[in-house]
């Protein structure tokens, strides 16, 4: 019996074409010629009695194990990196660190952690909605800002954000007030408005000003400032 040069597979006596891979062989029949068909290491070539397979590719033993250290190496490499990614999410947004530490399952990020696949996506997942929030927040989009917080269950960001449309709100009011109170001031204008709450009579003249509408100076009740700001441009017409 001889083995094919090619793929190492034992042949029959005289054979001259391997009848797996098909390799016809050279010089007298029956005897390959080994200069003419040898199999060599992918890495090194130097010349391999029988191919060795290792991910498809044909090794020397010594090339075999260079090979599977350098596949050691880069997973440990990858699996830094993927760390110090995660480090750098933190510090970008810190409200997200108690989430990704209890994904993680760690108590500290300032020493060594593995992340696997699942958790890293779901990671960059959220750096992602949050860096978007962000956006919206710089873009004035509070509202959609803070849907994209409570996505991720950050409820107390959620909540800071409405609180800021509502700030922004109060003061657009107050704003158009005072523009309003200054015209009236112009043009020596008065104008009455009734407290929706007690019927009390209130005068908006020169002498008013903007936070003093704000509440009823009888009962106390808080005044719609939106009618307000109606019922003074009203007036200006």
């Amino acid at each position: 019996m001889v083995s094919c040069p090619k793929c190492g597979r034992f042949m029959s006596e005289g054979s001259i074409v391997c009848a797996y891979c098909g390799v016809r062989l050279s010089g007298s029949r029956g005897s390959p010629t080994a200069e003419r068909h040898a199999i060599v290491c992918s890495r090194c070539n130097r010349v391999l009695s029988l191919g060795r397979i290792v991910n498809k590719k044909q090794m020397c033993p010594e090339c075999e194990q260079t090979y599977l250290n350098e596949l050691a190496v880069a997973a440990q490499n990858e699996e830094r990196r993927k760390a110090a990614h995660v480090r750098q999410i933190v510090a970008w947004h810190p409200e997200l660190k108690d989430k990704i530490m209890k994904r993680l399952a760690i108590t500290s990020l300032e020493t060594h952690f593995s992340v696997d696949a699942g958790a890293y996506q779901e990671v960059c997942e959220a750096d992602a909605i949050v860096s978007h929030a962000k956006n919206l927040e710089m873009a004035r989009r509070l509202e959609d800002a803070a849907v994209c917080y409570e996505k991720l269950g950050l409820w107390k960001e959620a909540g800071l954000v409405r609180d800021k449309k509502s700030a922004r709100t109060v003061k657009h009011v107050t704003v158009n007030l005072n523009d309003l109170i200054e015209k009236l001031r112009t043009g020596g204008l008065s104008v009455p408005y009734k407290c929706g709450s007690c019927g009390a009579a209130i005068v908006i003249d020169k002498n008013a000003n903007a936070d003093g509408l704000k509440f009823c100076s009888y009962c106390g009740s808080a005044l719609n400032t939106d009618t307000l700001v109606d019922v003074l441009r009203e007036a200006l017409k």
